[in-house]
């Protein structure tokens, strides 16, 4: 049975992921949300002890730009804020998601899972908080978090080809270099979370945005092929 949601439109204001909780309620994954209560939940000494923060995990990595700092890792920015909320949750609970584009009015709504939500989230912690993932952002334009992984990674590939000119040999070493890059970032970020989270719905989240990456190196020049093929001759 297809499900009905009842849209509050004029509540989808900023770009993000909306999410609908079990309680009816909207958890709204903002931008302006994450940023305003970052900091006060991680200095709550009730929510992270000293012995946490000082552990290895939390630190920034030894390819951060930013490392010697003695605050936190960047990308923990937007998951921070989230953790009580989320671990009530497992992976594959279903729920409503709702995201909205930095386009005014376009708005994609799914029934789907709270991993595959959150994959809004892993994708922003990586490109757009990760003082190391953030030259990669614009490999993501155009992209949907709500699109299952290969279509994301169909839309990075073209990306990726369009900023090179089409140049096979560049596009194949900066996929080696992103993909290689991506790896590092999202496992440090899984050792993290490992030591925080309750359950596993941000873990593999991260897991799939990995997933996501480690596809540009499967073929994925012959899967869009077929992907044409099949839509001129649907024509």
């Amino acid at each position: 049975m297809t499900k009905e949601l009842n849209l509050p439109l004029n509540m989808f204001n900023e770009t993000g992921i909306y999410i609908l909780l079990n309680d009816e309620s909207w958890l709204a994954l903002t931008r302006e949300n994450i940023e305003k209560i970052t900091q006060d939940y991680w200095n709550n000494v009730h929510k992270f002890s000293d012995k946490i923060k000082e552990m290895i995990e939390f630190q920034r990595c030894q390819l951060c730009p930013a490392k010697g700092g003695k605050d936190f890792c960047d990308a923990l920015r937007p998951i921070l804020p989230l953790l009580e909320i989320i671990d009530e949750y497992n992976s594959f609970d279903k729920i409503s998601a709702v995201y909205k584009s930095n386009t005014d009015k376009i708005y994609y709504v799914s029934n789907t899972t709270i991993q595959e939500a959150l994959q809004y989230i892993a994708i922003l912690s990586l490109t757009q908080y990760c003082q190391l993932g953030k030259k990669y952002w614009k490999y993501y334009l155009g992209t949907v978090p709500l699109m299952n992984g290969q279509e994301v990674s169909k839309r990075i590939y073209l990306n990726i080809y369009w900023l090179c000119k089409g140049d096979k040999e560049v596009i194949q070493k900066i996929i080696k270099e992103f993909s290689e890059t991506m790896r590092i970032i999202a496992r440090t970020q899984v050792r993290r979370l490992n030591l925080i989270c309750k359950n596993d719905a941000f873990m593999n989240a991260f897991i799939n945005a990995h997933v996501i990456t480690e596809m540009l190196d499967l073929n994925i020049e012959n899967i869009l092929e077929k992907a044409f093929e099949k839509f001129e001759n649907n024509q």
